[in-house]
């Protein structure tokens, strides 16, 4: 009885099986057996076997009649082995001589049902080593039971399951075979299923650290392009192959110590092999059929596998797969409910917007979901009767993988999702819902001239994949000439809802009377230098005493960043304007709009803002606005209670405010011009504005065609951006 079964599955390879019967030949263990089972070869194959055969009888040769893959010979051959071992060998590669005596003499040393070893890597040019050899080198010593299958096939990693990188107990490998039927044919990745099966039964593995198999990479269907839809159907095979045994795995897991680790295990080898697929034909397919061959890919994986195993094991073939599909229209299907999603729920700011939406959603009879992709949210802010998730995935290839889950789940109809401003991983969201049949509805929340002014390159991600949502929601006119010209037509504008301070003012303010003594300036938001530029309320303040004007300034707001209350007020003191500016902290509630209320006039100094909530606030308590220009805004429209001046002129705000505050007529003309301003921006049916956006029935109004007049003023907006950051203009 020999003590080693070499199993060569052989399909026309004519040009290499010698090579590999003299090096299974050439063992230095005798006591072998060399099954050769050809799988139909239409060349020379068999004739160059039986020469062998001829001279070695060692040398078995089995013929199936029909071509039916490389995992079905495998299995002919471990049928009519005779030994307690069997070593696998493809017909175009080799063993080193001490292979056979090796490894068995291992596995019988320790009882062992697999023995692994090292591999070669031998190039066409004759090249070895390299990155993917060394992948191949034994991981582990020994290992146990469960362990076996954890350290062979490890949660997280790339699926490595070649199965001639190991010496089997033949007993382990009928075994695995009797869970599959007898006439599985698998064209491709046909040596991992059966690998994974025999890891998840092996009771006992080691390893010896010698490089006993050498491996023609190339000589094979691998590392070749995708010329024709045969050979990628050939690719997309693979996932047939890993699919086949999925019945097989549950029935081992239900035997298993941990059929837990069984099914996870699996789960990461089979989006490990979809990942694999899919990234290799986005590599090797042209362009011009990637189209078609990506519509194949999805005839034998869901949308959402594709997506999380390209995220997780291929992220190279994201960006294809983001062009490939249909944008889902709004109002396709019903819309009941609805998921909204920011990273953390706060006070004000994208939050205030979110939650405002909420309310009035729920109102309408939606249901609503809100999702948090960071912790660290305050779910007091949560309104009664919506839904919270806070998102608990790591990794983009887990966080896809969970909102897609929510989205079916949940039987989530329209998403909208408020970051896309501000993340580079929103197209990957907006691809997961699409995948589950959820158009995704973006929320941007500044100008279109942000990241320009941040000199970030999020205009190229965001136009690039602009496809991917439903509608693409500004807050200006202008905001949607911008994107329009961009060439995305599907783009509106709305209005924000009315924060609680707004709708708390409409019932309660009213028109103020000029000072006749100190004039009580007020500025308030969260203290950040970079867009609201809180140090220029300094400058305005150095030029209020330059006109010898009486003013006390208040600054409120939270610390936020670098910039802090107590690094404002220093260097107020430092300028020598200590007793006239003076940021005092947050306020909230009453304390605020009591410090609101006392003031006479609101000063704004940002250089950029989307839809500053603070602007119809402080017109809704009667202040009269002091601002430096921001013409896209529709809140400045036709307001006759701001006074707006060029970006950076300190002066010419002092000076307004200087005129304004010397006309007691002109002032309360003002405050009562704020005042309209502020019923402006509370009249909105804000119910029914969203219902018209997720239904896909806004009024045209709400999507203006871009005009010459736009596209100078938008120029000109980003000109300034841009050179002003780069140091061009002068700033005082």
């Amino acid at each position: 009885m020999p003590r080693v079964s070499i199993v060569i599955p052989v399909f026309n390879d004519e040009e290499f099986i010698a090579a590999a019967l003299d090096s299974s030949t050439g063992q230095t263990l005798e006591d072998i057996e060399i099954i050769c089972v050809d799988d139909a070869s239409t060349d020379n194959t068999v004739s160059v076997i039986e020469g062998y055969q001829r001279r070695d009888p060692r040398i078995r040769l089995l013929q199936q009649e029909r071509n039916l893959s490389a995992f079905q010979a495998r299995r002919v051959g471990v049928m009519a082995a005779r030994s307690p071992y069997t070593l696998f060998l493809d017909g175009d590669d080799g063993l080193a001589p001490a292979t056979a005596s090796a490894a068995s003499e291992k596995a019988v040393a320790t009882e062992a049902d697999m023995v692994g070893f090292g591999s070669l890597i031998v190039r066409g040019d004759g090249r070895t080593g390299g990155a993917f050899e060394k992948r191949l080198q034994p991981a582990h010593a020994s290992l146990e039971g469960a362990a076996i299958l954890k350290g062979i096939f490890p949660i997280g990693k790339p699926a490595s399951g070649q199965i001639w990188r190991y010496l089997f107990r033949t007993e382990v490998l009928r075994e695995a075979y009797s869970y599959l039927p007898e006439g599985l044919v698998l064209r491709r990745a046909n040596d991992v299923p059966l690998m994974f099966l025999v890891a998840a039964l092996a009771q006992r593995y080691v390893s010896i650290p010698d490089r006993l198999y050498r491996y023609s990479f190339g000589s094979g269907g691998s590392g070749q392009r995708v010329g024709d839809m045969e050979r990628a159907e050939f690719y997309v095979s693979a996932i047939d192959s890993i699919d086949s045994i999925a019945s097989a795995v549950r029935k081992i897991a239900w035997l298993h110590s941990e059929p837990g680790l069984v099914m996870d295990s699996y789960d990461n080898v089979r989006k490990s092999v979809i990942g694999f697929t899919t990234g290799y034909l986005v590599r090797q397919t042209s362009a011009e059929m990637l189209p078609e061959v990506l519509s194949h890919l999805h005839t034998r994986a869901s949308a959402t596998d594709i997506l999380v195993s390209a995220a997780r094991f291929s992220a190279d073939a994201l960006a294809p797969l983001k062009s490939h599909g249909q944008r889902i229209e709004l109002g396709e299907r019903p819309a009941r409910h609805v998921l909204l999603t920011t990273l953390t729920l706060r006070t004000g700011g994208v939050s205030g917007v979110l939650l405002a939406q909420a309310r009035y959603l729920l109102e309408a009879g939606y249901r609503v979901t809100i999702v948090a992709k960071r912790a660290g949210s305050d779910r007091s802010l949560i309104p009664e009767g919506a839904s919270f998730i806070e998102s608990s995935a790591k990794g983009l290839s887990d966080r896809l993988a969970e909102w897609a889950r929510i989205c079916r789940e949940y039987e989530i109809d329209v998403a909208i999702d408020h970051q896309i401003l501000y993340t580079r991983d929103w197209p990957e969201y907006a691809m997961a819902a699409r995948a589950v049949g959820v158009p995704t509805i973006g929320w941007i929340h500044n100008f279109a001239g942000r990241p320009v002014y941040d000199l970030k390159d999020l205009h190229s991600l965001m136009q690039r994949n602009m496809h991917l949502l439903a509608r693409l929601v500004v807050l200006s006119e202008l905001d949607v000439a911008f994107w329009k010209l961009r060439g995305v037509p599907h783009t509106v504008y709305l209005p924000n809802p009315p924060s609680p301070m707004l709708i708390e003012s409409s019932h309660s303010a009213h028109h103020k009377t000029a000072p006749e003594g100190r004039i009580e300036l007020v500025w308030w938001g969260r203290l950040e230098q970079h867009t609201k530029r809180v140090l220029q309320l300094i400058e305005v303040a150095e030029q209020l005493e330059k006109r010898g004007l009486d003013f006390r300034l208040n600054v409120i707001g939270p610390d936020w960043g670098e910039m802090t209350a107590e690094s404002f007020n220093a260097e107020a003191q430092r300028r020598g304007l200590g007793e006239r500016v003076e940021a005092i902290g947050p306020r909230r509630g009453k304390d605020l709009t009591d410090a609101i209320d006392s003031a006479d006039a609101f000063v704004n100094v940002s250089i950029i803002e989307g839809y500053p909530l603070t602007l119809p606030e402080a017109q809704s308590r009667g202040l009269p606005v002091f601002m430096y220009e921001l013409p896209w805004l529709a809140l400045v429209q036709d307001n006759d209670g701001i006074v707006a001046v060029p970006q950076d002129d300190a002066a010419a705000i002092a000076e307004r405010i200087d005129e304004v505050f010397a006309s007691p007529e002109r002032y309360e003309a003002m405050s009562e011009a704020s005042l309209r301003a502020g019923q402006r921006a509370m009249s909105y049916d804000f119910s029914q504005l969203w219902q018209q956006l997720i239904t896909g029935t806004l009024p045209g109004e709400y999507s203006p065609e871009p005009t010459l007049e736009d596209a100078q003023r938008l120029i000109d907006l980003l000109l300034f951006f841009s050179e002003r950051n780069a140091g061009l203009l002068k700033r005082k």
